[in-house]
């Protein structure tokens, strides 16, 4: 029987494959060896679907590359801020233990001046009723009681200008910046059986900030007088030394105090590290002299000696 011509006979239809999808599947490594492939071959049908699977890949790392970049400097500017208001956090710990300490120390040296001012009142009254006063010994009185007011005036000024912050740099020598801290320090010093003696070859000049450098001094100083009393040392001593040479300034500063622990010596300048009894100390002092150091373009290193601790501060010149 002869088949109807009208009637078309079915036609079979072949899926393609999906190459994108395919494609979508090869991790990147293999979807290169096809581009590589599709690029060299005369059938270049999937070249472009090859292409465009690989930079939506390219496209949607990049995306996360950048969320990722994104939430990272949002941390790092959270956690410079922290930074920051730490080290301010530790700036107004560091001034308000040195404050503390001054305020002992002044007190300390007002007591004398102030003694000496009432026993000179008292023999004056006594020496009147003697008839021993006349103008050679009001004379005389006048200059001792000037002298004993100059020195309570002395220790003031130094002790204001310390903490009167200075925003910017100036000139002074570093005997001047040492003569500073002995006025602050010395009727402490003394009531502590502590010597010290400063020792230079030549004046040195420096252009940085005069109380930053005194502060450094006293945090490192203050930490000795801490450091014979608490071990009941009786040879108290401390040495200053200043000298430069083709390239840098040199600041010693070396005690008879019994020295630092290994076990902290290498952490001395971080912050909440201190050789004291719990509760009496902060561990900011000398991590403060350190970032002083570093203000100045400087170096603070320690390292124990025989008898106690050597510091040593390096300024280039």
């Amino acid at each position: 029987m002869n088949k109807n011509p009208f009637i078309k006979p079915p036609v079979s239809i072949k899926s393609r494959k999906n190459p994108r999808g395919e494609y979508t599947n090869l991790n990147t490594e293999d979807l290169l060896d096809a581009v590589k492939q599709s690029a060299h071959s005369t059938h270049r049908g999937d070249l472009d679907i090859l292409l465009e699977v690989f930079l939506d890949r390219y496209n949607a790392r990049q995306d996360e590359l950048d969320k990722i970049n994104h939430s990272l400097e949002k941390q790092i500017k959270t956690e410079h801020k922290l930074a920051r208001a730490n080290q301010k956090r530790y700036e107004q710990q560091s001034k308000m233990a040195l404050m503390g300490e001054m305020m002992d120390a002044i007190a300390h040296q007002w007591k004398q001046p102030l003694n000496a001012l009432s026993m000179m009142s008292e023999l004056l009254e006594s020496d009147f009723d003697d008839g021993d006063v006349d103008a050679k010994y009001i004379h005389q009185y006048t200059n001792d009681t000037h002298l004993q007011i100059q020195h309570m005036t002395n220790t003031l000024s130094e002790f204001r200008n310390f903490f009167r912050p200075k925003l910017t740099k100036e000139k002074f020598t570093i005997g001047e910046a040492l003569n500073s801290v002995m006025t602050l320090v010395k009727d402490e010093f003394i009531k502590n059986n502590i010597y010290i003696e400063v020792s230079k070859k030549e004046e040195i000049e420096l252009v940085e900030s005069k109380n930053e450098l005194i502060h450094l001094i006293l945090n490192i100083i203050n930490n000795a007088k801490d450091a014979f009393n608490e071990r009941d040392i009786t040879d108290r001593k401390i040495l200053i030394d200043y000298f430069t040479d083709d390239t840098n300034i040199y600041l010693a500063i070396t005690d008879s105090a019994g020295g630092i622990p290994e076990s902290i010596i290498k952490d001395i300048f971080e912050p909440n590290i201190t050789t004291k009894a719990i509760g009496k100390g902060t561990g900011i002092g000398l991590y403060m002299s350190m970032q002083i150091a570093k203000k100045f373009h400087g170096s603070l290193s320690v390292k124990n000696i025989e008898h106690g601790a050597s510091f040593l501060l390096k300024i280039p010149l």
